[in-house]
């Protein structure tokens, strides 16, 4: 004689569990424009309705932005929550200049930081935002932390109008530690949209390598 397995909790009648997407459009607008940015950004990623329902609707005002770049992966924290995007690729970099699209539209950014912890990284990351990217981001202060001294250079079609530059030559000894040379670029003066008179300040630290340098 067959025998047939069911399992006794689900029956023909079972109803699929509730979706957000089944509610009305403007109460899914309504409840995604209350949600705060880690929020937004968990919500534009779970599928295509709730990306198109958040790409629609006014974002909340991003500041600040940290990108890190390296061999073993890249991350962007978007003021100060983390978004993972894998190893550095192509891939990887366009999905992180999706949300970097996104989240600053206007290119308009207080702080941007870059870490760069491999020359192939920092080569392929400028070589894909020029492709991705239409024009350059208009910031205040501009941080760039990197282990080779000639990755440091941002053109102007990717930065533009830094006041502040602040420039990290990082250097890795013995137990885990970094040194760091700091050099602090402020400028003060100006003519027309070229800075003129700036302050230079240089000091050196050391840091544990396991800590979150940008």
């Amino acid at each position: 004689m067959n025998s047939k397995l069911e399992n006794p909790n689900i029956t023909s009648s079972s109803k699929p569990p509730p979706n957000l997407c089944d509610l009305p459009v403007e109460i899914v607008e309504a409840i995604v424009k209350n949600l705060d940015l880690p929020r937004r950004v968990i919500v534009g990623r779970v599928c295509k309705t709730l990306r198109g329902i958040d790409n629609q609707l006014e974002r909340p005002r991003v500041n600040d932005i940290k990108i890190t770049v390296g061999s073993e992966g890249c991350e962007m924290k978007i003021e100060g929550y983390p978004i993972k995007y894998g190893k550095a690729d192509e891939e990887s970099l366009n999905n992180m200049f999706d949300d970097l699209l996104r989240f600053v539209s206007d290119f308009q950014l207080n702080t941007i930081s870059f870490q760069f912890n491999d020359n192939p990284s920092y080569k392929l990351y400028r070589s894909q935002f020029l492709k991705r990217v239409p024009q350059p981001m208009n910031v205040q202060k501009l941080v760039v932390k990197v282990f080779n001294k000639n990755d440091h250079i941002m053109e102007k079609e990717i930065v533009n109008s830094s006041r502040i530059i602040e420039l990290h030559f990082m250097e890795k000894l013995e137990d885990d530690f970094i040194k760091v040379k700091v050099v602090h670029l402020e400028c003060v003066e100006r003519i027309g949209t070229r800075w003129i008179t700036c302050l230079k300040n240089v000091y050196h630290k050391n840091l544990r390598y396991v800590q979150d340098f940008v």
